[in-house]
């Protein structure tokens, strides 16, 4: 019988077979981005041969801005999904603009091969022979090449698959490594090997983050790596983040299903504002100075240029609204009218609504007032919504009527609603008798057919008016 560990290289050699088989049918079937698709041949001074890598440039590609780079090993299996993940989520801004970079292996096995200690004279902790060769060609060659020719930023993700997965784990100890998150789709590691980089990361200054996916259906040595891998970062503390995630997954399938977590987790300081709900409760927050931090941080992190959010400030908005803290709304309308989140012709309209959430009425109506008097008001939407806020929240209804009365002058259009309501509004609050009738009158003589009330409702009301 063989030795446990040749069963082991054996059954990973033909598992291999197929991946390869399976990634080249994948690539040869998939649609290729060409128009933001580059390729490079390298001469390798390291493999004494020629080698290829694929760039996905990303839409609206400037040497102005500077773009983290996602590099992937198995370029013919991992190019064409990565970078059709990555511009996916950059197209919906969950990730910032990256470039997508994959190395092409010329033979694999030789490359990729993990020291499961077969050779008594390699410690299990350094790189075979062909994969030190690959560590020097990806870090000497292909990413200088990369950060020569393109505006890229100090952040770097390095994505392996299967031996390139052991590859990515064992590149994070390396004294050369100058990645800055790294994605194991399925590695398997010897216990040496975790036991080595737990001490590594113990010690390690640098911030470092890690995301590791194993498949429930998967070989059970790779199940158990990333289970142990989760005990490890578990217990990492300082500047790592880790993360180990299982997927109802085969060895194939287990790419497509995690990889999507994977590109997020690498990019999760990205837009990311979700401790907002524990500080907001503190008495000294400010939300400006929360907000400028955030963006700081992960323009320090990514190291691009990074500005608020459309949808991250009405997030952000909604939640300063419910604190009810009058400071905060303030200082997110002050943020709104800096970054023209707000139409300029609705500025007032939007501030209203937001001081009309938080529940303060009277900064609501003062804001009412001055879209009426300075922006667009050509709906009856910005008479009514002021209206409802003295006669409903403010319980002011004379001051409601005197707002529909200038309202008539002010916009014409909308004076069959605005006699209605306040018909409507002397009925219910037993104010003067003559002027609910006169303007109830006007209604039913003047009457077309509009979405506040039909004839019977008018009929209706000036009816009970001259009971009254």
């Amino acid at each position: 019988t063989l030795p446990v560990i040749m069963k082991k290289t054996l059954r990973i050699y033909i598992t291999l077979c197929f991946l390869l088989i399976a990634f080249d049918s994948f690539s040869q079937n998939s649609t290729e981005i060409k128009s933001d698709t580059l390729t490079k041949n390298i001469a390798s001074e390291y493999f004494e041969s020629e080698r290829k890598v694929k760039i996905f440039i990303p839409k609206n590609y400037t040497t102005k801005k500077k773009y983290p780079v996602i590099y992937t090993l198995d370029g013919y299996g991992l190019f064409h999904i990565t970078s059709s993940y990555a511009h996916y989520l950059m197209e919906y801004d969950i990730i910032p603009q990256s470039i997508v970079v994959s190395i092409y292996h010329n033979n694999r096995n030789y490359e990729t091969n993990p020291n499961y200690g077969n050779d008594i004279n390699v410690p299990v902790i350094d790189f075979l022979e062909g994969s030190e060769k690959l560590k020097n060609h990806l870090i000497k060659e292909v990413k200088p090449l990369i950060e020569e020719e393109f505006s890229t930023s100090k952040y770097s993700v390095l994505i392996g698959h299967s031996n390139t997965a052991t590859f990515v784990n064992e590149m994070i100890s390396e004294k050369e490594n100058n990645f800055n998150s790294f994605i194991a789709i399925t590695p398997d590691l010897l216990s040496d090997q975790i036991i080595f980089l737990k001490e590594y990361l113990n010690n390690n200054k640098s911030k470092i983050s890690y995301f590791v996916s194993s498949g429930l259906k998967d070989d059970t040595f790779r199940l158990e790596t990333g289970k142990k891998l989760d005990t490890v970062f578990k217990n990492i503390n300082g500047n790592f983040k880790g993360l180990f995630k299982s997927y109802d997954a085969g060895h194939l399938d287990l790419v497509p299903k995690s990889l999507n977590d994977a590109l997020m987790f690498s990019f999760s300081e990205y837009r990311n504002f979700s401790n907002v709900h524990n500080l907001i409760l503190e008495p000294d927050f400010s939300i400006k100075k929360f907000i400028n931090n955030i963006i700081e941080n992960q323009s320090e992190t990514y190291g691009i240029e990074s500005e608020l959010n459309e949808d991250d400030f009405f997030y952000l908005s909604d939640i300063v609204a419910k604190s009810k803290n009058k400071t905060l709304v303030k200082e997110i309308l002050d943020i709104s009218e800096q970054n023209s989140f707000y139409p300029k012709d609705h500025l007032y309209s939007d501030k209203a609504q937001s001081y009309e959430y938080a529940g303060f009425y009277e900064d609501a109506l003062m804001n009412w007032k001055l879209q009426i008097e300075n922006g667009y008001h050509e709906n009856t939407f910005y008479f009514e919504r002021p209206f409802q806020l003295l006669t409903q929240n403010l319980n002011r209804p004379k001051e409601g009527i005197e707002l529909l009365e200038m309202a008539i002058k002010k916009y014409p259009k909308g004076e069959l609603t605005f006699r209605y309501l306040i018909a409507e509004t002397i009925l219910e609050n037993q104010l003067s008798k003559s002027k609910g009738l006169k303007n109830i009158n006007f209604c039913i003589t003047n009457f077309r057919t509009n979405k506040k009330f039909t004839l019977e409702d008018a009929e209706e009301l000036k009816s009970r008016l001259a009971k009254k």
